[in-house]
């Protein structure tokens, strides 16, 4: 999908075109927006991909989203766990109405026993290098050009004050 194809302002149109003509060496994920549009890139040495919000929502874990790259993903490396996170994510979204705030965006993403874990606490049975844990918790509101930043998982909604950064 080209830029043009992506809608939005020019302003969007040209940031999405800088990072389609980045020369890439590796494999990575970029979330692009403004307070109008919204684009989860997939970037591999094959391309620059485009996938659209579903929802309102950029839903996003540890694989390529886009056919292409996905094609020649190292998928012994993240699935099936990080497919049936995204699924498990995007299901809980379309079962809800949409979220109101942050933290209720945030508080979609506390999962259970049963539930594939969409955040990780440390396994300190596993070894060194085997230890996964998610140390933050980020929400962007394009809308107030504000990014929040929680110390550890969503979990800690309410028991651990937000880092609040806005823009001018």
């Amino acid at each position: 999908m080209r830029a043009s194809a992506l809608g939005g302002t020019p302003r969007f149109a040209e940031a999405v075109e800088i990072v389609r003509s980045a020369p890439l060496a590796s494999s990575g994920s970029f979330a692009l927006f403004d307070e109008a549009d919204a684009v989860l890139l997939d970037l591999s040495p094959v391309g620059v991909f485009a996938m659209r919000p579903e929802h309102g929502t950029l839903v996003r874990t540890n694989h390529f989203l886009t056919p292409i790259p996905a094609a020649d993903e190292k998928t012994w490396l993240y699935q099936p766990d990080s497919g049936e996170r995204y699924d498990f994510v995007r299901a809980r979204l379309k079962r809800t109405q949409p979220p109101a705030t942050p933290d209720d965006l945030a508080g979609c993403l506390v999962t259970g026993d049963g539930e594939p874990p969409v955040t990780c606490l440390p396994d300190l049975d596993r070894p060194l290098g085997q230890r996964w844990a998610s140390l933050a918790t980020v929400t962007l509101e394009p809308t107030t050009r504000t990014a929040r930043i929680l110390d550890g998982t969503p979990a800690g909604i309410g028991s651990r004050d937000w880092r609040i950064l806005t823009s001018g």
